[in-house]
């Protein structure tokens, strides 16, 4: 994978954690939380977990060089 597929990867499930379908308030709690948080939260968690399967898979293409990913 070059590094700006997985730095579009990365940037897409950022922007995925972020709530954008409740615009409405709803009166249903989940754990304690409104629906847009909870929702929140556990896309954080699986952003992180997909950053850290990133990395350890990754991390040399990441490392590179410029001059080395063009060859």
């Amino acid at each position: 994978m070059t590094r700006t597929k997985l730095y579009c990867l990365l940037t897409f499930f950022l922007v995925a954690t972020v709530p954008w379908l409740f615009t409405k308030s709803h009166p249903v709690q989940i754990f304690g939380f409104p629906p847009w948080a909870f929702y929140s939260f556990c896309t954080t968690i699986l952003y992180a977990v997909i950053v850290a399967v990133c990395l350890r898979r990754y991390w040399s293409v990441s490392a590179k060089d410029d001059d080395e990913e063009e060859s």
